[in-house]
């Protein structure tokens, strides 16, 4: 997901390291925390894969500086990354859905349409197993742990009414 957040980000501006992870923690408060030890990576691989370019520069204090900017092949992994909606890990399935959403706006008409039936279809993938989890009479589970599982269920019915 990182990767996602940074090229969202390049694709409406050119910024340092520092400005990145501060736009990236405005932007996404909500659903994720970035740190320098994620996003300089993430950032090394996107340069490796020649999506995002720098701009090296010395800074007023004498300090080097480099400003990113996305390339038009990092526009279009971009757009790659939102699509395929690889969504495994039932840990982040939530989070992850509504990080795609939010970034869904650099989607084109058609490719939207497309995103949208891909998300549906994880997510109503996902709504049955909780549900068969909430329904297996083998598996005990205490009202705080069926509370949760609930909660989780409603959210998910939540975010496929939105698609």
């Amino acid at each position: 997901m990182t990767e996602i957040l940074i090229l969202y980000i390049l694709n409406k501006y050119d910024c340092t390291i520092y400005k990145l992870i501060k736009l990236i923690d405005e932007l996404f408060f909500a659903f994720a925390k970035t740190s320098s030890g994620s996003v300089n990576p993430a950032l090394k691989k996107l340069e490796e894969l020649s999506c995002v370019e720098f701009n090296s520069k010395m800074s007023e204090g004498g300090m080097k500086s480099k400003t990113y900017s996305i390339t038009p092949l990092g526009k279009k992994h971009l757009r790659d990354l939102i699509l395929c909606c690889n969504l495994s890990n039932p840990a982040h399935i939530l989070n992850e859905t509504k990080i795609l959403l939010y970034c869904s706006n650099i989607l084109s008409v058609n490719e939207l349409i497309e995103f949208k039936e891909n998300l549906l279809n994880v997510l109503q993938l996902y709504e049955i197993n909780l549900e068969r989890g909430l329904q297996d009479e083998y598996n005990e589970r205490n009202e705080l742990q069926k509370n949760i599982i609930k909660i989780t269920l409603n959210e998910t019915k939540e975010l496929i009414k939105l698609l």
